[in-house]
Parts: C-alpha cells; sequence; structure tokens
C-alpha cells in the first residue's frame, strides 16, 4: 500500500510539474535490476491491454497489425524492443546533443513515463468499453500528454533549457526511427504490408 500510495504522489507531482516529478524519480535510487524489470513489466503490461482493446475492436485484414498483434507474447516482445531502443536514443541522442544523462537514468525515465502511459491506456479501454466514442478523444489527449511529459522528462534527464529544442529533437529521432522501422518491416513481410502505412 505504501508502494501504491508513492506511485500516486509521484504520478501527481508530475503531472503538475513533469521535471520536479522526473527528478524525484531519478533521486529515488532505484537499484538497476528493479529498473530493467520495470521495462519488462512494462512491456507486459501494455501488451496485454492493448490486446483487451484489440477485441473490443472490429477484426482487420492489416497484415503488419496482423503481426504485430499475432500473440499477446509478440507484442509484449516487440513493446520491449520499442522500449528498449528509445532508451538507447534518448541516451546516445542526448549525449551527442551535449545532454548530462546517463544510461541507467534513461532507463528510468521510460519506465516512469510507460507507467503513466499505461494508466491512460487502461482508461481508453474503459472509455472504450463503457463509450467507445470517447476512447478516441482519451487517444488524442493522450498523445499530446506522451509529448508533453517526454519533452519535459529529456530536459531534466540531459540538463537542457529549451523544450522547444528538446521536442524537435524528439520529433526528428522519432520520423528517423519510425523510417528505419518502415525498411525493416519491408524486409521482414514484404512491400504489401506497407499499403497501408
Amino acid at each position: 500500500m505504501a508502494l501504491l500510495d508513492t506511485l500516486l504522489a509521484l504520478a501527481r507531482l508530475t503531472l503538475e510539474d513533469p521535471r520536479k516529478g522526473a527528478r524525484a524519480v531519478l533521486d529515488l535510487g532505484v537499484p538497476l535490476p528493479a529498473r530493467t524489470a520495470g521495462l519488462m513489466l512494462m512491456a507486459v503490461g501494455s501488451a496485454l491491454v492493448t490486446h483487451l482493446g484489440f477485441l473490443l475492436m472490429p477484426a482487420t485484414d492489416d497484415p503488419m497489425l496482423a503481426f504485430m498483434t499475432g500473440s499477446p507474447f509478440r507484442t509484449a516482445a516487440l513493446q520491449w524492443v520499442f522500449l528498449a531502443a528509445s532508451v538507447l536514443l534518448i541516451f546516445r541522442v542526448g549525449r551527442a546533443r551535449g545532454g548530462i544523462g546517463g544510461l541507467a537514468d534513461s532507463l528510468l525515465i521510460v519506465v516512469w513515463l510507460q507507467v503513466l502511459m499505461l494508466g491512460v491506456q487502461i482508461v481508453q479501454l474503459i472509455a472504450l468499453i463503457l463509450v467507445p466514442p470517447l476512447a478516441g478523444l482519451i487517444n488524442i489527449v493522450g498523445l499530446g500528454l506522451f509529448f508533453w511529459l517526454m519533452t519535459h522528462f529529456l530536459a531534466e534527464l540531459h540538463g537542457f533549457t529549451s523544450l522547444g529544442k528538446v521536442l524537435a529533437g524528439i520529433l526528428v529521432t522519432m520520423f528517423a526511427a519510425a523510417f528505419v522501422l518502415v525498411i525493416i518491416l519491408a524486409l521482414v513481410l514484404g512491400p504489401e504490408a506497407l499499403t497501408n502505412v
């Protein structure tokens, strides 16, 4: 119960002041094994919520979506790879731009961001069950929240002062990573899998 109270207090602080919340999380001194376990737990949790959501949606013949959500295990594995890649990109790109954040702290920042976004996913899933039209709005709000939190988190992690430059760096890095991902998927699934991308 004390852990839940701590998490809720940190979540409240983070939503009120993302940089202060990120600093509070980084100052907890979470051991590295707990950080790596947290990344795995977030991948599994996100995969489960995603699959529950797909059960409530109409079937699709999109080959890429079918590949990524073919089984909860595959989804969790892909989610973990995505999160691990995010940790490395946050660390490497941030350092290349003069940032001071370490790899272990980059890992913790990603885990904490995923904890918060998993909460958004759960709220969206509940909305999908109770008030389906509201789920789309929550998705848009969640996307905005993601970029808002990520920008402040990375600024705090790396000691950056310009939030605009941090956001621009995030968008450019995400675009480049998405381009590489599309190429990889085209090689794995074939070009026809990208017709709906």
